[in-house]
C-alpha cells in the first residue's frame, strides 16, 4: 500500500512538468495586432473529482501593440488585473476551481486578443456507486 501511495505522489509531482505551459495565440485578420497569453503551470491536480483545486498560477502576456489590456477569467465581469499603455505584463494569482477555466486577455475595446485554458485534473474519479454496509444487528 505504501508503494502505491508513493507512486501516486510521484505521478502528481510529474504531471505539472509534462504540461507546464499553455500558450494560445490569437491573431485577427482584420487586426494586425498579435498577442499571446501564457499560464505557468497550465494544470491543477485535485485528489478527487469534484474537489476544488488550488494552484498559484503565473500569467504572462505580450502584445505587438502598446495598449490597455486586462486579464479576465471567463464569465466574470471584473478583471483579474489591468495594465495601461503596456506591451507585456505578468501576474501571479491563486486559482481555485473544481473545473477547467478559460482566461482571456482583452484590449480596451473588450475584444479578446488572446486566451489560454487552465485545466483541472484529478487523481481519483468520483465514485458513482456508493458502498452500502448491511448490518443485521
Amino acid at each position: 500500500m505504501a508503494r502505491f501511495i508513493q507512486g501516486i505522489w510521484i505521478a502528481l509531482l510529474l504531471l505539472p512538468v509534462k504540461n507546464a505551459y499553455a500558450i494560445n495565440e490569437t491573431t485577427a485578420t482584420t487586426n494586425p495586432v498579435s498577442a499571446s497569453l501564457l499560464l505557468t503551470p497550465a494544470r491543477c491536480v485535485a485528489l478527487h473529482q469534484g474537489q476544488i483545486c488550488y494552484q498559484r498560477v503565473q500569467i504572462s502576456w505580450s502584445s505587438s501593440a502598446v495598449g490597455n489590456y486586462c486579464v479576465y477569467m471567463e464569465e466574470q465581469a471584473q478583471p483579474l488585473h489591468c495594465w495601461q499603455e503596456q506591451t507585456q505584463g505578468t501576474l501571479v494569482f491563486e486559482f481555485a476551481s473544481d473545473s477547467s477555466r478559460l482566461l482571456q486577455l482583452k484590449n480596451a475595446q473588450q475584444n479578446i486578443v488572446a486566451e489560454a485554458s487552465m485545466e483541472v485534473a484529478w487523481v481519483y474519479k468520483a465514485n458513482t456507486r456508493r458502498k452500502t454496509h448491511w448490518r443485521l444487528f
